[in-house]
């Protein structure tokens, strides 16, 4: 595996985020895009040339989109992602204009999380989105791209029927085992026996399953929620997986005390690998 990134949201601290990581001993990163204005050949350079002075690779891009964002069993299925047919068109645009932004920076995996799938797959919404990813896939793939989905919002056999149905070879999986458990959709140990060759990045994220009915779990500190990252890490090894690992950090905890909970996951996941 390489060694261990970190997922940085590009903000308008984007620079000192990015110097802070590598002081702390990260050399690689998985860069997250909401911004939708930064999607321009000027900010890419403006991050190509961070990137370069601070010999960091960039292994994926994480992008958002246009529109409502709510991280909840009660709006979230209706708003997020590629799913909702009226955001759909818009969002694969989003997400090409990602994939056009992630070229400048020599960055050839595209993320995102696609919204609530259909477990039924004759829901026309799981059909809608069977035909935005080849559509997508088939645009990245000109470029040498490819198009990474993250668990947690359906259950992982439909991430695997989706890659099936869409016929891609360029569609993978982020796979992400906090929110597995947060979404109530899989214990993330047991979920690499369904969607483990296709993990193409892994986010190191720890949480909890769902304690109400319209509320996700909770995320805690690495080591100090319910993912069993030493049987995590050895199932990692077992199914050969050798690419990269990013520390993902979404807590609120004061700059400070966020930025050594993220050393202190870092040093614990290492001592592990």
């Amino acid at each position: 595996m390489k060694p261990l990134g970190i997922a940085v949201i590009m903000g308008e601290d984007l620079k000192e985020t990015l110097r802070w990581a590598k002081d702390s001993g990260f050399h690689n990163c998985q860069l997250q895009l909401w911004d939708m204005s930064h999607l321009c050949r000027e900010h890419a350079g403006y991050v190509k040339d961070l990137l370069e002075q601070l010999d960091m690779e960039a292994t994926g891009l994480w992008c958002g989109w246009h529109g409502p964002v709510k991280w909840d069993f009660a709006e979230g299925p209706s708003i997020l992602g590629i799913v909702p047919p009226e955001y759909r068109s818009s969002r694969v645009k989003n997400l090409l204009d990602g994939a056009e932004y992630a070229r400048i920076l020599g960055i050839r995996d595209i993320i995102t999380h696609l919204g609530f799938v259909p477990t039924n797959c004759r829901d026309v919404n799981y059909t809608g989105v069977v035909s935005a990813l080849r559509y997508i896939t088939s645009e990245l793939k000109k470029h040498g791209q490819n198009f990474l989905m993250e668990t947690g919002q359906e259950p992982p056999i439909v991430l695997r029927r989706l890659i099936e149905d869409v016929g891609s070879d360029n569609l993978f999986v982020n796979y992400d085992p906090a929110n597995l458990m947060m979404y109530g959709n899989a214990n993330p140990v047991d979920g690499l026996d369904v969607l483990g060759q296709y993990v193409r990045s892994v986010h190191a994220k720890d949480g909890s399953y769902p304690e109400k009915g319209y509320e996700l779990g909770c995320e805690y500190p690495i080591g100090k929620g319910k993912v069993d990252f030493p049987r995590f890490i050895r199932k990692l090894k077992e199914i050969g997986y050798n690419g990269p690992i990013s520390v993902e950090y979404e807590i609120e905890a004061g700059n400070e005390r966020q930025k050594q909970e993220i050393i202190d996951g870092k040093e614990y996941l290492e001592s592990i690998l």
